[in-house]
């Protein structure tokens, strides 16, 4: 007896018709929720994830206020996502992980971001673009700042499935050059350097990562994506005391290969944050690097231990670090002014 092969089912008028109505039903929610989350007894992102159980490390709106200008280091595990707030403006360098995507979406949409004003990708390195899509696909994004992609297949893996995004989204993509500026609230987004002209994406990423500075008044926050010990050289040479800076992520999280004594003495940074995840299989940050910022009078903060950190800059060079005290989403803890 020969079995007919069954025919896929195809879906009904009424299944397709139900499927529309719920996603106009979830975009309506998330427009509401977005819009008014807070008032009138509707809800917020946070106390949404609260009710479902989803766990949330986040700084709240009202902590991206509390300064001039804020910069926050999310935990996104094994991976780099920092987010500049000034005035109304935000830039978020990096999106962390794929298993973070989520987490950072959310997070995003719970301190209160719609939009941003830059997205910037350092390199294309899986732990600097995970989330990168999900965030382009959910929020708002005025620019995508790329470093050179000549040589990449940007039709393929998580780099391609970004830059189709970005394309489906019609976000303006720019790839940066040294000495590109970009307005930020009061501040200045400065890309120093961006990368090592003979560095290849293949086999010597991390050194073409572009390397920035966020400079309003007499703060500054230095970001160097992984860039390794030769590419500080390059930075050095090229900017001097302009890699001067009162915040700076530590760079490619920590490890042996950044954080040169080169580039501490010229950049004199008062606090660094390492952006790494728990128990990580490369050791970071390396004792060596935390022992060379103790020697340069660095204070040092952890995402693998602390969780997202929250810096707080005032144009007139003071800054405090911000933390979440557990009660009521707000808490400030007040450090040294920079010098």
């Amino acid at each position: 007896m020969t079995k007919r092969k069954r025919q896929p089912r195809r879906p009904t008028t009424a299944g397709v018709i139900v499927c529309l109505v719920c996603g106009v039903l979830l975009a309506a929610a998330s427009y509401l929720i977005d819009a008014f989350g807070g008032l009138y007894g509707l809800p917020g992102w946070e106390q949404l994830y609260a009710w479902l159980g989803i766990p949330m490390d986040t700084p709240s709106a009202e902590m991206l206020q509390t300064g001039d200008a804020t910069v926050t280091f999310f935990d996104v595990g094994q991976g780099d996502s920092v987010l500049i707030a000034c005035g109304e403006d935000t830039c978020l360098i990096d999106a962390g992980t794929p298993d973070a995507a989520d987490s950072l979406v959310a997070a995003l949409q719970t301190a209160g971001v719609r939009r941003l004003d830059y997205l910037v990708m350092t390199h294309p390195h899986a732990d600097h673009i995970g989330g990168m899509a999900a965030v382009l696909e959910n929020l708002a994004v005025e620019t995508l700042v790329l470093p050179d992609l000549s040589g990449a297949d940007t039709d393929a893996g998580q780099l391609g499935q970004v830059l189709e995004e970005a394309a489906a989204a019609q976000v303006e993509t720019v790839t940066a050059a040294a000495g590109d500026t970009f307005p930020l609230g009061e501040g200045t987004l400065t890309v120093l350097l961006a990368g090592l002209p003979d560095a290849d994406l293949q086999d010597d990423a991390n050194n073409t990562s572009l390397c920035l500075r966020f400079s309003l008044g007499q703060f500054a926050f230095l970001d160097t994506g992984d860039a390794e010990e030769a590419e500080e050289e390059a930075l050095v040479a090229r900017c001097g005391a302009g890699v001067r800076c009162t915040l700076f992520k530590a760079g490619h999280h920590g490890s042996s290969t950044s954080n040169s004594q080169l580039l501490l003495t010229m950049a004199a940074p008062r606090l660094a944050v390492v952006s790494c995840g728990l128990d990580n299989d490369y050791g970071h940050p390396h004792a060596e690097v935390l022992d060379r910022f103790a020697l340069n009078g660095v204070e040092v903060h952890r995402t693998d231990l602390e969780g997202t950190v929250v810096v707080s800059g005032q144009a007139d060079g003071s800054w405090e670090l911000v933390a979440d005290d557990g009660a009521d989403g707000t808490g400030e803890e007040s450090l040294t002014p920079a010098a």
